[in-house]
């Protein structure tokens, strides 16, 4: 039985999204891989969609749902997300993942995975691009429907658009955006203090070392709760942040670009 293929985007509120059996989707899709591994990228599909942002506001947070019908009734549901909260907070850096999804913009998005741009980063990693295409063919084995949802939108005012079921993206984001803020808020509190670069980043790296301490060998960290994962990933990013700048800039710099009030998602 042929595999029925379904997208949903926001298109009243100018996030479309474009299906994978669109025949110009791979012309689409290939500068956004990246032409070093636009074939295997590809082979990806259906598991692929294009994010297409026409509306006016930027798009800072997005979730995706994948649902995988079978033809013995099992329905597998699959939640993602893609998210800049450095657009928010402003620790935004050269790369070439974009800060956020502007209007004219399109992202390419998979199931399990950020293939946006890999074709563009360290070529090391494309030797483990076959597997994900191996677990593709896995999940779709049987499959007789693939719908593809854009369940909900966080633009950069704050406006949510979208079912987000579960109000999941709007809690994730929102505790993220605040874990980065209440890292960068001590940051600066003890460079305001009179501490140096390294005093005022060194509860960051602290924390991240001890989290690493308590890694034992083969096993991951276990946190107690969901909001832990964004407390040490803002605190990873506000590493990798400074790794990334001059220890003199460095205070201008988080005066000047750091948000720190709260940042409040509001139902469009």
């Amino acid at each position: 039985m042929a595999l029925s293929i379904r997208v949903t985007g926001l298109d009243a509120y100018g996030v479309e999204l474009l299906s994978p059996t669109r025949p110009d989707f791979d012309a689409f899709a290939r500068p956004l891989l990246g032409e070093r591994i636009a074939d295997v990228g590809l082979s990806l599909k259906p598991m692929l969609v294009i994010v297409s942002n026409t509306n006016v506001r930027t798009v800072v947070s997005l979730s995706l749902v994948w649902r995988v019908t079978h033809q013995d009734g099992r329905t597998s549901r699959f939640w993602g997300h893609t998210s800049f909260p450095e657009a928010i907070c402003g620790d935004v850096l050269d790369s070439h993942h974009p800060a956020g999804l502007e209007t004219g913009q399109r992202r390419i998005e998979a199931n399990g995975l950020v293939i946006h741009g890999w074709g563009y980063g360290d070529a090391y990693y494309d030797q483990f691009l076959g597997q994900f295409v191996d677990e593709r063919k896995t999940l779709l084995a049987g499959a007789v429907d693939l719908h593809i949802d854009l369940n909900a939108v966080i633009f950069a005012d704050g406006t949510l658009i979208g079912a987000d079921d579960r109000s999941a993206l709007t809690n994730l984001f929102s505790v993220y955006v605040q874990a980065k803020q209440d890292w960068y808020r001590g940051i600066i509190e003890a460079l305001d203090a009179g501490q140096s670069v390294a005093e005022s980043f060194a509860p960051v790296e602290q924390f991240l070392a001890d989290a690493t301490n308590r890694i034992r060998p083969g096993e991951q960290l276990v946190r107690e709760k969901p909001a832990d994962l964004w407390t040490h990933q803002a605190a990873a990013d506000a590493s990798r942040w400074r790794r990334r700048h001059a220890d003199g800039d460095i205070p201008p710099l988080l005066r000047q670009a750091m948000r720190l009030d709260p940042f409040t998602i509001r139902r469009g």
